[in-house]
Formats: C-alpha cells, sequence, structure tokens
C-alpha cells in the first residue's frame, strides 16, 4: 500500500464556495468571448456592492476563471451572504447590464449559480490548486446539473439567475435561520452527474415563463408516468391485459385447529390449515382450497357484491 495514502493527514480547512457560468457561452461571437470572460468578475463585483457587501470582495480568499464563469472561495462565516443578498443583488446586476449593453448582435447575460461549503486546500496565496477537494467537485457537477439549467431554459430573458446549492448549505445556512431566506424558496431537487449522486435545492430569485406555469419540477411529460403505464396496461397493443377488478371474500369451513387471518385482494393467495393443500376452481367463481383437515371456500363474485364467505 502507498504510504502517503495509508498516513493519517489534517482536514483542509472549511470553504464556501460559490461558482458562476453563463449560459450558452459558446453561443456568442467568438470574438467577445475574451470580453465576456473578464467581464464576469465585474459583474459579480458590482453585485456585491449593489447589495452594500462590497468589503466582501477583499476578503476572497481564492478565486479564479473558468473560461465561460468565475469562482470565489470564502471563510464560512460570509457563507448566508452569499445567498442573501448576494442572489438577488446578481439578477437586479445582470438586468442592469442587459439593459445598458445588449447590442443587436448580443445575447443577454444570464448565469447558473453553484453554492457549496466543504473541506477545500487553501494556501492563503490564492495557488492555482487552492479549492481542490471534493466539495469543489461537488459544486461544478451541480452547476453542470440538468435541474439548474432546466431553469434558464424553461423561463423568458427575464430570469437571469438560477441557482442551486448543496444539501450541507441548505441545511448550515437556511434550515438554520442564517441567511434569514425562508426555506419555502429553495426547491429540492435530485441530482445525477456522472458519478456523483444527491440532493440540492434550487432558488430562482425571478422566475418566469414555465416556471410560473408548472413550477420547477414540471409534470412528467405525456406517455410516461404511472398514468402512461396504466394505459398501455389496458392498450389493446401492449400484450398486457388488465386485471378485473372483484370484490372477493376468503370464507373457512370445517377447519379443525387454529384459523389463520382472512384475506382479500384481487388475488389473494391464501392457505390455511395443516397438512397437503389443493386448490380447485369451480365453474361458479368459487375456488376450494382444501387441507386433509378441512377446506376453505374462496368465493369470487363477478357481480361486484361480496360472498357470503361459505
Amino acid at each position: 500500500m502507498n504510504k502517503c495514502r495509508s498516513e493519517v493527514v489534517e482536514l483542509p480547512p472549511y470553504r464556501a464556495l460559490l461558482v458562476v457560468d453563463v449560459k450558452n457561452f459558446s453561443g456568442e461571437k467568438g470574438r467577445d468571448h475574451a470580453r465576456i470572460t473578464r467581464h464576469i468578475p465585474v459583474i459579480l463585483e458590482q453585485a456585491l456592492i449593489r447589495c452594500g457587501l462590497g468589503e466582501l470582495r477583499e476578503r476572497v480568499r481564492f478565486e479564479g476563471s473558468t473560461g465561460d464563469g468565475y469562482f470565489w472561495g470564502f471563510d464560512p462565516a460570509f457563507l448566508p451572504f452569499l445567498l442573501n443578498p448576494f442572489l438577488a443583488a446578481l439578477q437586479d446586476e445582470l438586468e442592469y447590464q442587459n439593459k445598458v449593453n445588449l447590442g443587436s448582435d448580443r445575447q443577454y447575460l444570464r448565469m447558473r449559480v453553484s453554492i457549496n461549503v466543504g473541506p477545500m486546500t487553501d494556501s492563503g496565496g490564492n495557488d492555482i490548486s487552492d479549492g481542490s477537494g471534493d466539495a469543489r467537485i461537488e459544486t461544478h457537477r451541480l452547476l453542470d446539473s440538468k435541474p439548474v439549467r432546466d431553469m434558464l431554459t424553461r423561463s423568458t430573458s427575464t430570469t437571469c439567475v438560477a441557482a442551486i446549492i448543496s444539501r450541507r448549505v441548505y441545511e448550515d445556512a437556511i434550515v438554520s435561520g442564517y441567511a434569514a431566506d425562508a426555506p419555502e424558496l429553495y426547491v429540492p431537487v435530485d441530482v445525477e452527474v456522472k458519478t456523483y449522486c444527491g440532493t440540492a435545492y434550487l432558488r430562482v430569485p425571478k422566475p418566469s415563463g414555465d416556471l410560473l406555469a408548472s413550477g420547477f419540477t414540471p409534470p412528467e411529460p405525456a406517455g410516461t408516468g404511472p398514468s402512461a403505464e396504466a394505459d398501455d396496461v389496458e392498450g389493446s397493443g401492449s400484450g398486457v391485459q388488465q386485471q378485473e377488478s372483484r370484490s372477493s371474500i376468503v370464507g373457512i369451513t370445517h377447519v379443525q385447529g387454529g384459523v389463520g387471518t382472512a384475506i382479500t385482494g384481487h388475488q389473494p393467495q391464501v392457505h390455511v390449515g395443516r397438512g397437503d393443500q389443493f386448490n380447485a376452481p369451480l365453474g361458479d367463481g368459487v375456488n376450494i382450497i382444501g387441507t386433509n383437515r378441512g377446506r376453505i371456500r374462496h368465493h369470487v363474485n363477478k357481480s361486484g357484491d361480496q360472498g357470503d364467505g361459505r
């Protein structure tokens, strides 16, 4: 075994991590990519100033560009402020930027935001490896997940920010009350991206379009779900016959010894008694389930009325 892997090492410090990504960055003209990349951290800083948190810009532990996005690492004490009021301020700032900078050949700037907290490396000097750790990977998995992408796909350009936060952030900052944001504003979703699988929470400061009409988690498309499965059972071409719903009574006669519990249902399987057993259907809808010490009379009344159980 690798000696380094078997040794106990110190846990990295906990850091709050915010990562943003511009929607459809590749849809911008190549000549505009550099300008947008440079502009992203400026927008984030302006959002901090807009909500009265400009001093937080100087408290960033590590930061960097992802090409079509940007990330900031903070001491975890500042985590609540990244949720409230920063997310709403970022929505307002992007709306403003879209009004004053949008040209005829430019798209509206819209961002996905992922927020997490956990152990990450931090040299104190904004080293290239700072922010490394499982929590960092989880943050990017959440950012790339379908639920948060759908928030911008199913909304109009009015919605400039769609955020997704980890379960730990939700519990530590939202449920605890530190962020002073109502838990009802955050919608739980299941996330599966590559090898990551977990629960996260969506937050959209200004929903629009189908988000208002259908909610953050829309109903399943036609042709899927339990109702569709029932239709398949009823369909003539499915190869599966629907079971007829009929009432049934299980009655017991001439059984020596203890008697078990009578069971009702569509196809009850009842075997009560001792010794060899046999099942024999009769033409009147009565099944006789017998034992060598007595018999059980299973009466299926096709008219829908319950039999007498005799």
